[in-house]
């Protein structure tokens, strides 16, 4: 098939990745979740797929140039599908690593991420703060994405921050704003006070959603005699399909109860970090703002930690249109040329502190 829109309107790469009629250079935020990757273009194109690598075995017509399928990339020399059909693959990469970004997997969710993201590109994409503040992972976080997607610069800034710059308004010189970022892996509790990043009172944890739908997926497994993917359970509870064994959907309502029972719980942990970081209701902060892909599921146990709490608009979206609009506010003006610094410096402390903008 030619180079050319296909019926789901995505382009087709050409034989060495590129697409020749792709526009190129534009500023771009890359949200790469444990869950999903979302992408946010300056044009308004949005594109969002789960983070989820599966492995294909080698065959032997592969040698001679067996046709490698949309969703699908080469990694060292193996195919990996990216992405939805990834989901209940038997080689899918099912084990969430804290350190995920070095393995292959991260790899392939960048090159898949191509697609959308046209050459000469300015990217702004995140870590996890606890990650984030160690310069060996932004590096190569840096130098992978920037390699992969042939950026002309890539600036790597903490998750939950992008959330912040993704409401503008928010940005007053003295406010104190409180963001609860919940995602798959981890949740970022961080403090902003306009453009100053406040160090002392932000945080990240390894405790995200992923364990409830894991949990329920064991679960499932057991009571259904095959194995039950844990996105299977995530998409399930949202309403996007059943889960289904010999013909038959299991029963919802079960499925919901428990989602609920353990996301209570899940809330709970999360609470305890919020009151020890801000204490009661966090009373010197202007706002609290929930975000994240996790945030839907969790926000009714966790609103009455303040009132006026509020869950984001388009949450799972905050960190990709934040980092977007850092990059058009730090590289928007035709200014002399840039280096590929962080969007985080640091003050005399030592804590980390973003750059003004």
């Amino acid at each position: 098939m030619k180079d050319g829109k296909e019926e789901n309107g995505r382009r087709r790469r050409g034989q060495d990745g590129s697409d020749p009629k792709k526009p190129r250079g534009k500023f771009v935020g890359l949200d790469i979740g444990y869950g999903h990757t979302k992408i946010v273009t300056q044009d308004g194109e949005r594109m969002m797929f789960p983070s989820a690598v599966a492995l294909v075995a080698p065959t032997a017509v592969q040698q001679f140039g067996a046709p490698v399928a949309e969703d699908e990339v080469v990694i060292d020399r193996i195919r990996c599908i990216v992405g939805s059909r990834a989901i209940g693959k038997p080689n899918r990469c099912t084990d969430l690593e804290d350190l995920w970004w070095i393995f292959p997997s991260f790899k392939a969710i960048v090159t898949y991420a191509s697609t959308w993201i046209p050459p000469q590109s300015t990217v702004i994409t995140g870590l996890p703060l606890h990650h984030y503040i160690a310069p060996d992972a932004r590096d190569i976080v840096h130098d992978l994405v920037k390699t992969i997607l042939k950026a002309k610069r890539v600036l790597v800034t903490p998750q939950g921050v992008g959330a912040f710059y993704s409401d503008l308004s928010q940005l007053h010189a003295t406010a104190k704003v409180a963001i609860v970022d919940i995602g798959t892996w981890t949740t970022e509790l961080i403090a902003m006070a306009g453009n100053d990043f406040i160090g002392t009172l932000s945080t990240g944890v390894v405790s995200g959603v992923h364990d409830i739908y894991r949990t329920v997926a064991q679960e499932l497994s057991a009571k259904m005699d095959r194995t039950v993917d844990p996105y299977e359970v995530e998409r399930s509870n949202r309403g996007d399909g059943e889960i289904r064994a010999q013909g038959r959907a299991y029963a919802q309502s079960w499925i919901d109860e428990r989602v609920a029972q353990l996301a209570k719980d899940r809330a709970a942990l999360i609470l305890a970090k919020m009151v020890d970081l801000w204490g009661d209701h966090a009373p010197d902060f202007e706002s609290v703002f929930f975000c994240g892909g996790g945030a839907q599921l969790l926000f009714p146990y966790l609103k009455g930690y303040r009132d006026g709490a509020i869950l984001m608009k388009d949450a799972q979206y905050a960190n990709a249109v934040g980092f977007l609009k850092m990059g058009e506010l730090l590289y928007g003006q035709d200014t002399p040329p840039v280096t590929d610094e962080p969007a985080v410096s640091r003050n005399e402390t030592g804590e980390p502190q973003p750059l003004a903008v």
